[in-house]
């Protein structure tokens, strides 16, 4: 094996097991409110920008996933139909966050993950914000490798400063999601692997909670 390959398949299986290990908790507590949300009829959904947003895309409507999440989408947020530099300014907007919550059907006793690796971008701010007011509860994924670097919205450092009111899954991503080093060039990004293992793994650990209870949720077949 090519030592860029080794290096770079052992930062990201690093990274796997500091979130199976550290996290274990928070992901337990997060499958029981997708899980009680589901029992009791609410809405679960997934919210990301540009690259975070290929996590709503990889539970929603796939084999291997249940079918309860629903991708809240917002205009200019993800990378397949935005030019880059304009999903980059959509991110920064905190109004815009505001509005993609007002514009919704999250209601008080939903569930909402919210994924921003740096955490401190205005717009998923505004988003986790938003729609905590409205009753909703949020789960965050964010790395705590930026949690005192400050963000663009007028008023919050990041996700982190929202800590007491929704529940924080850190994805240990570090800053510059680069875990190898390429001659000059950091590369090697972690966080969709980092992200996705989360998602899935808040799936099936709210699934088994569920048919624990003897309910049988659907899940996507390939």
């Amino acid at each position: 094996m090519h030592h860029l390959l080794q290096n770079y398949l052992g930062q990201a299986a690093a990274i796997l097991n500091q979130i199976a290990e550290q996290e274990s908790a928070a992901l337990e507590k997060g499958a029981g409110l997708l899980a009680e949300a589901y029992r009791r009829r609410h809405g679960i959904y997934v919210f990301g920008c540009t690259h975070s947003a290929i996590l709503a895309e990889d539970v929603f409507y796939r084999a291997g996933a249940p079918a309860f999440w629903r991708p809240l989408w917002g205009p200019g947020m993800t990378i397949s139909s935005t030019p880059g530099l304009l999903s980059t300014a959509a991110e920064h907007n905190e109004e815009l966050g505001r509005a993609i919550v007002a514009c919704s059907r999250l209601a008080a006793g939903d569930v909402l993950v919210v994924a921003s690796t740096s955490g401190k971008n205005a717009a998923p701010v505004a988003v986790a914000e938003t729609a905590l007011e409205r009753g909703v509860q949020v789960i965050a994924i964010t790395s705590s490798h930026y949690r005192q670097q400050r963000g663009n919205h007028s008023r919050l450092a990041n996700l982190w400063a929202l800590d007491q009111r929704l529940l924080l899954i850190d994805n240990h991503v570090p800053c510059g999601d680069a875990a190898i080093q390429v001659g000059d060039n950091p590369m090697g990004p972690v966080s969709t692997m980092a992200g996705s293992f989360i998602m899935h793994g808040l799936s099936a650990l709210a699934v088994d909670r569920l048919q624990q209870q003897g309910l049988t949720p659907p899940v996507f077949l390939s």
